[in-house]
């Protein structure tokens, strides 16, 4: 039983580094880098959302999507004033220069917010018990919302025009480009997107986890496992990713101690390169 318990926490911890990295991968495919300040866009939406609610006295229901579109916003802010003047020098410069936009978001939550932990007015989680296996009725919104992210984000990706034009600038910018795909439209769109995601898993962690301000950057490690996994794949290679991470983390904690688990997803990343070198994509995919 104790087995299953920590594999249905591995399933939650998946879900949510499927919203995590999403956008991450996203922006990795279209924009053609690591955008490592991808977490503290997570720290944005977190204490956006605690900010509201906490300290302003906001419903969570509108708390958290103020501070997804907030998050959006201020991603989309970055990439025009930041990463665009410089794409033109290659993604190993825009690679360093979203780990300098990290420290700078890092220093300013610290700034703002200040240290201590930071918990959400949303009252304690209700526990249910279906065969005897613990679940909160906050990590089934996690299970939820990865789920419906991830419907919404392949229908709009497959069935739009915006959606495929993004997807064919993933594959072939120069190709897509003389095809009359709008690049800037397309680059606003995705950062929308990626930015909002980050958002979006920012206001989940703020729900199911203490806040303090060093905790959106110690995702990055975990995103990054997710990422390399995946390769460059499609949405799915997330999703597998994201699962395969989270459930061997916290299954591994039913025979290893707790603090090896961010060394059992590297192993897991380790492993599945030696054998294919792309990740579980094998290739780059349309």
């Amino acid at each position: 039983m104790l087995f299953l318990q920590y594999l249905t926490a591995g399933v939650v911890t998946g879900c949510f580094l499927i919203l995590a990295t999403i956008g991450f991968s996203l922006t990795r495919q279209v924009e053609g880098f690591l955008n490592i300040a991808h977490a503290e866009l997570l720290g944005i939406g977190a204490f956006a959302t605690w900010w509201l609610n906490a300290s302003q006295g906001w419903h969570i229901l509108i708390a958290g999507p103020a501070a997804v579109v907030f998050t959006a916003l201020v991603g989309l802010g970055i990439a025009r004033t930041i990463y665009d003047p410089i794409r033109s020098r290659g993604p190993a410069v825009l690679l360093i220069t979203s780990t300098g936009v990290a420290f700078v978001i890092g220093g300013a939550i610290d700034a703002l917010v200040g240290t201590g932990i930071r918990t959400l007015d949303i009252g304690l989680a209700t526990s249910y018990k279906p065969f005897g296996i613990r679940i909160t009725d906050y990590q089934i919104i996690v299970v939820a919302l990865a789920a419906a992210v991830s419907v919404s984000l392949a229908l709009f990706l497959n069935r739009t025009r915006i959606g495929l034009a993004i997807r064919g600038r993933a594959v072939n910018p120069e190709l897509a480009a003389s095809r009359g795909v709008d690049v800037a439209t397309t680059s606003r769109v995705t950062w929308l997107l990626s930015s909002g995601l980050a958002g979006l898993a920012g206001v989940m962690l703020a729900v199911i986890a203490t806040l303090t301000t060093d905790l959106p950057f110690a995702q990055i490690l975990q995103i990054l496992a997710v990422a390399i996994l995946a390769g460059l794949g499609s949405l799915y290679t997330v999703i597998a990713s994201g699962l395969i991470i989270g459930i061997a983390m916290d299954v591994s904690v039913y025979w290893i101690p707790a603090g090896y688990r961010p060394l059992v997803a590297f192993s897991i990343v380790i492993i599945v390169l030696l054998f294919r070198s792309e990740g579980l994509a094998g290739r780059r995919a349309a």
